[in-house]
């Protein structure tokens, strides 16, 4: 009898595990149903891969060649290239294709530039789709005054580019700050520049601060006339780099200056709206009084002001605060005095 009964829990037992099983597999599959509705576009990273191309297959089921055979047939033989020119070829079974990453982008465009001509042919099982992001840089900024606040240098960079980040400071080997900040944007496209993209200058003044900036694949620049192009070894045009004209040079120019921050002639940088509007955002304050202690650009505590752009020095905020805790203290002292008396 105990023999029938420990069979009969056993098998039980086995049948309420399988149960289970089939029910979590079900749960799995309608998961696993709705990620691929949500996901039903492609991902594409936010700041792009250079020079990559995404093959995705258009059918429900996987992609059915095979790694070789799409590089063989696809990438060597309809798009003629050779690996040589191929820096990777990654299969991505998410978007059911391949991620092919180039070493130029002059054959990346040529590939973009064949996809769009011709949709016939191998490739018309395919979604091409570019990763690239041309237009993204990182910008590294020096400011010969280092007090010069991040705010500020972002809308001055907002004039030129799009989703300026927030500023990372460059430190050396001992972690000393060396002055530099880099910022993540995007260019602005500009049919009339050189290649395609406005350019924030190399060389700026944000009122009587001075400074320069950098990226990689940025064009020649002329500090004369302060454009894009050429250098100043083989500048030839008499051209005013504050007003614009070319009818003379910036030493001769009697227009009234404009502001470094928005371009306006009717303030200067120290009266900018956008300047007041960034650093008071910067503070985390609507209204006058005095805010909460936080890190300047120098990493340095001290008390800021709202509204009226005004700082009272470190170490006077830092002796503040001492004398606070003092107060506490002696204040808990004193409790403590007249529980022992009673």
């Amino acid at each position: 009898m105990w023999r029938v009964n420990t069979f009969s829990c056993s098998t039980f037992l086995v049948i309420c595990f399988l149960f289970i099983s089939l029910r979590w597999w079900d749960g799995c599959a309608i998961v696993r149903e709705e990620m691929a509705q949500s996901t039903s576009g492609p991902s594409v990273p936010g700041i792009g891969l250079a020079n990559t191309v995404r093959f995705s297959w258009r059918g429900k089921e996987m992609e059915p060649w095979g790694r070789e055979t799409f590089g063989r047939n696809i990438l060597m033989g309809h798009l003629k290239l050779k690996v040589k020119d191929v820096l990777c070829l990654q299969g991505n079974p998410m978007e059911k294709g391949f991620d092919v990453t180039l070493y130029l982008e002059e054959k990346h465009n040529e590939i973009m530039k064949t996809v769009t001509e011709g949709k016939e042919g191998p490739l018309c099982h395919y979604t091409v789709t570019s990763l690239a992001r041309n237009n993204f840089r990182v910008v590294t900024i020096t400011m010969y005054n280092p007090h010069v606040k991040d705010e500020e240098v972002r809308a001055f960079l907002g004039r030129y580019m799009d989703n300026v980040s927030s500023a990372r400071y460059l430190r050396d080997s001992l972690g000393f700050w060396n002055g530099k900040r880099g910022f993540q944007a995007l260019l602005r496209e500009s049919p009339k520049s050189v290649d395609g993209y406005l350019h924030p200058p190399a060389m700026f003044s944000l009122g009587a601060d001075r400074g320069t900036l950098y990226y990689a694949r940025q064009p020649p620049f002329c500090r004369r006339c302060m454009a894009y192009g050429h250098t100043l070894a083989s500048c030839s045009n008499k051209k005013c780099r504050f007003c614009g004209s070319e009818e003379h040079e910036a030493r001769e120019c009697d227009e009234p200056k404009a502001c470094h921050g928005c371009g306006s002639r009717e303030h200067l940088w120290r009266d900018c709206p956008d300047r007041h509007r960034s650093y008071a955002s910067a503070a985390g304050r609507g209204s006058g009084g005095w805010g909460e202690e936080r890190k300047d650009a120098c990493g340095l505590y001290g008390w800021h002001r709202g509204k009226e752009g005004k700082r009272r020095g470190w170490k006077e905020g830092r002796n503040e605060k001492k004398e606070a805790g003092r107060r506490k203290e002696w204040k808990r002292r004193g409790e403590r005095k007249e529980g022992r008396r009673t």
